[in-house]
């Protein structure tokens, strides 16, 4: 979430490393996720498609062709993975990579011995491997690539209820952290409140870090985009807003990079997949089709605060309540002003909600027609792209 990460995050900036890699990088501010859960990030970063019912990976087995980052990439010669510390079927998250023709998928059950699982909650339960055995794991199966590749990793230690190795190491580094911000004794009594939140939050920023770190010693890594973003904000803490669930920070960062950049229009996961794909094809002569299933337009690139797109964002898998369009937001009923700092102002104002409202409307018929079971794509181009 954007509320604990990079400057400005209103609750304090818990990321340092992800911070400084943002003044190095392609930074986005004032990003959305599309969805308030783990359930959209995948359909919507990679493939930048309609919700359904309940979710696209909800869909499972009946998910229909679509074509995405992933599919496109491997099209054109790319090795695709992904790679998840807990169960990828959590989710259906394995089926929706077998949709796009992955050609492998790695979570827990092919950790080899050697590596050590998160500690179990008060049932019993552990999400699997955390953040920094995860990237061990991944830089151990990428040693040596022969050919492109384009992988996800789905990190896992930041999730309820955010027991990690080493708590003790990070419980004292929240601790000093707090000091570095300059908390008074009032603010670090009420920040202790989630204490175990805000380690987990700082143990995955050095996860990050160490895997940085590795990479500059390889030789692919001049030849390597790393995006670095939030599938949602942690619920867990008080949020401020309803937008502030959505609030997460994307980050381009490469070599490759001529100069750094800080973008404070807004842009959501749907306009990922559309950006890159059209940068390769007109840097690299990427194949794509001329024809996609995309409801994203693409990344806005202007420096100013502003948005020019207008989308839902789904909160739950049966919340389908609120929607963004230009510097307005409805959540239900209720219509507000989106401020610079992705605060919300109520607003009372009929004709705004009304062309909010209708725009939502035209997004939930296509999206019925879609749950109908209307296709994405047409079949050719499926066939033609999707091997």
């Amino acid at each position: 979430g954007r509320a604990f990460t990079n400057k400005g995050g209103y609750l304090g900036n818990f990321t340092p490393f992800i911070d400084s890699l943002s003044e190095k990088s392609l930074y986005w501010e004032n990003f959305l996720s599309e969805g308030g859960r783990t359930f959209a990030v995948l359909p919507s970063f990679l493939g930048s498609l309609p919700f359904g019912k309940n979710g696209f990976n909800e869909l499972g087995e009946n998910m229909p062709q679509h074509l995405s980052l992933l599919s496109l990439l491997k099209h054109n010669g790319y090795n695709t993975s992904f790679s998840y510390g807990g169960d990828s079927r959590f989710d259906n998250m394995n089926v929706y990579m077998q949709k796009n023709n992955v050609n492998s998928i790695n979570d827990e059950s092919s950790f080899p011995s050697g590596y050590i699982k998160m500690p179990p909650g008060q049932s019993g339960f552990s999400w699997g491997y955390g953040d920094k055995e995860l990237f061990r794991r991944f830089l151990e199966t990428k040693e040596n690539p022969q050919q492109p590749f384009a992988s996800v990793v789905l990190t896992v230690s930041t999730h309820s209820p955010f027991g990690i190795n080493e708590q003790e190491t990070y419980l004292q580094r929240f601790e000093q952290r707090m000091n570095e911000l300059g908390f008074d004794d009032q603010k670090k009594r009420e920040y202790r409140g989630y204490k175990n939140n805000y380690a987990s939050i700082l143990f995955m920023d050095d996860a990050v870090k160490n895997f940085i770190d590795q990479y500059k010693k390889r030789p692919d890594f001049n030849n390597t985009v790393f995006i670095i973003t939030g599938d949602h904000r942690m619920p867990e803490i008080p949020m401020s807003t309803k937008l502030d669930r959505y609030h997460v920070p994307l980050v381009i960062y490469s070599p490759l990079i001529k100069r750094s950049a800080k973008f404070s229009s807004i842009s959501t996961h749907f306009d990922v997949a559309p950006s890159l794909l059209m940068w390769l094809k007109k840097s690299y002569g990427l194949q794509i089709p001329s024809i996609v299933n995309f409801v994203g337009s693409g990344l806005d690139t202007a420096r100013r605060f502003r948005n020019t797109h207008a989308y839902p964002l789904m909160q739950t898998k049966t919340d389908l309540i609120d929607f963004v369009k230009g510097e307005y937001m409805i959540n239900g009923n209720n219509l507000f002003r989106i401020n610079s700092n992705m605060d919300l102002t109520p607003v009372e104002d009929k004709a705004k909600f009304n062309e909010l409202k209708a725009a939502f409307d035209l997004f939930k018929r296509k999206n019925e027609q879609f749950i109908q079971g209307k296709k994405l794509m047409p079949d050719s181009l499926v066939q033609k792209y999707l091997k």
